[in-house]
């Protein structure tokens, strides 16, 4: 691993993991580390949305959750069904790059998460103290094919102790995007396309000649129109949601990020949706109002 001073200086630079301890003690769970730039949000506010489903529904579907942050399903997963184990294993941008070509190698074992929260963690920890950047490894394998190859360490850690072949990966987070690097797309859910803008003026408004296209039978205007078909489209799919979930979706799916601002968010949130208490999982929930206890 390559840690000379120019690549500290350049990954340091790149993620802003300061506390947002405000936003936690108000309910909002998961985004205690809502980054003021691109950079970090992949690695992070992704992350911590596939956690917060975990802890709000019980499961999280690893195909829906790529769908709203538009990257293509994954067909291994798709095929092991019941069986699909998804598990999030830290690591630098720096190993990353070796992990895609070699898959996870470790003479002492492969350690990952079910829960990405914890995988998160140590990411954190090792950016900062390799300044060698940040990724995660999302790898799928089939949960009864593997029971006997690994140890668990607590209800959300396991120990492999075979090496992770390179078609078990599907999914690297980067600081600044996910990347699908499964070896087979699934044909469903269809992936939710990118929003494109264009600064004229004071204003952020589509690139294409509105109405713009959102999904069949609805189409928006201005950024604010966006918004809102977004968050409604959120919450149809998931009946309620956590904040970062609601977050996550929206920055991976609008471009340039700089349009979407997180008072812009927070304001389409209080005019659309009913604010619930934090409950299961710590997570302060969003519903609409109009189905809303």
């Amino acid at each position: 691993m390559d840690l000379r001073p120019a690549n500290r200086v350049a990954f340091e630079d790149e993620t802003d993991w300061r506390k947002n301890r405000k936003l936690v003690r108000e309910g909002f769970k998961g985004l205690g580390y809502l980054p003021k730039r691109r950079a970090g949000w992949n690695a992070t506010l992704c992350a911590m949305a596939y956690s917060a489903r975990r802890r709000l529904a019980g499961s999280a579907d690893l195909n829906l959750w790529a769908a709203m942050h538009g990257v293509p399903p994954s067909g291994r997963y798709d095929q092991f069904g019941d069986e699909a184990l998804t598990l999030w294993h830290c690591t630098s941008a720096v190993r990353a790059e070796k992990i895609r070509e070699h898959g996870l190698i470790h003479k002492r074992g492969v350690w990952a998460a079910t829960d990405p929260s914890i995988a998160h963690g140590y990411t954190r920890g090792r950016s900062r103290a390799f300044g060698a950047g940040s990724a995660m490894v999302v790898f799928v394998v089939s949960g009864d094919r593997w029971e006997d190859k690994a140890t668990a360490v607590g209800p959300t850690i396991a120990m492999f102790h075979q090496n992770i072949p390179p078609e078990c990966i599907q999914y690297i987070l980067w600081s600044d995007r996910i990347e699908f690097v499964g070896g087979e797309k699934a044909r469903t859910p269809t992936r939710w396309g990118a929003a494109w803008f264009k600064k004229q003026g004071r204003r952020w408004v589509p690139r294409s000649r509105p109405p713009v296209r959102f999904d069949r039978g609805r189409s928006y205007s201005d950024l604010d129109e966006w918004l809102d078909l977004s968050i409604r489209r959120i919450l149809e799919t998931l009946g309620e949601a956590a904040a970062v979930e609601v977050f996550s979706s929206l920055y991976a799916t609008v471009d340039p990020w700089a349009a979407l601002e997180h008072r812009q968010v927070f304001a389409a949130l209080e005019r659309l949706c009913e604010h619930k208490r934090p409950g299961s999982g710590g997570f302060a929930r969003f519903r609409p109002r109009d189905i809303a206890d």
